[in-house]
């Protein structure tokens, strides 16, 4: 079955349309085909297997260290993460972020992505102070990138800046539910439900998860008002999805 739930960031589909016109390889533009149509179909793990496939036909046609290979990794990657596995997902991503470091500067918006995927992986595996750690490198990149160009023009990485910074409050309010910070923790969620709602595009995944985990601690804490409330706005957002 096709899983949505976890497909938490809106421009992966994007990567897996990778067109990559200057290869000359007909074995790698077909493995490339066969990978978008397996996971648009919901076959996940036939999707996994086109992938590597992929990734070493690419490394053939481009060698290891090259920025298309990296991207074919982090698309093995992306359908890991949706496969729910997690670990793997998490390799993956570190291997991509080994290779764009070498190949780019350190303050690239793809070497800002792919902390974040690492990010989010850890934070599925529950380990919220690694995941943190990823998080702050991510938008620290951000924020140097953003502070070379006009920080006060309202573009592409902002909203991606804005992004990772509310999946980065996502992880801290998990980390305060762990430590019993419930208050802490719905103050948190409120916000990076807040930046989420007006940075994400039409793929609402993260807001979802986050409202989803907003309604769990109302809960927990007998705060029907709030978790009503929430479930109202989840409720619409659905309906449009």
């Amino acid at each position: 079955m096709f899983i949505t739930k976890f497909f938490l960031i809106p421009f992966l589909l994007i990567l897996l349309s990778i067109n990559i016109s200057n290869s000359q390889s007909i074995e790698l533009r077909e493995a490339l085909k066969s990978t978008k149509a397996l996971y648009n179909n919901g076959k996940l793990q036939e999707a996994i297997y086109s992938a590597i496939n992929a990734i070493e036909l690419s490394k053939i046609d481009f060698g290891r260290d090259h920025f298309y290979t990296a991207t074919l990794i982090e698309n093995l990657g992306i359908i890991q993460y949706e496969s729910l596995m997690y670990e793997n997902a998490e390799a993956s991503f570190q291997k991509v972020l080994e290779i764009r470091k070498n190949i780019l500067k350190n303050d690239h918006t793809d070497i800002a992505e792919v902390l974040n995927f690492i990010a989010l992986s850890n934070r599925k595996l529950l380990k919220y102070d690694k995941a943190l750690n990823y998080h702050n490198e991510a938008l620290l990149v951000m924020s140097r990138i953003i502070t070379k160009s006009n920080p006060n023009a309202m573009n592409e990485q902002n909203r991606k800046g804005a992004m990772y910074r509310a999946s980065a409050m996502h992880t801290r309010a998990l980390i305060a539910v762990k430590n019993k910070n419930i208050n802490d923790a719905i103050g948190l969620l409120k916000t990076s439900s807040r930046i989420f709602y007006n940075t994400l595009g039409k793929d609402k995944k993260q807001l979802i998860e986050s409202y989803q985990e907003l309604i769990k601690q109302a809960l927990s804490i007998n705060d029907l008002e709030l978790a009503n409330s929430i479930k109202k706005k989840l409720k619409k957002l659905n309906k449009g999805i």
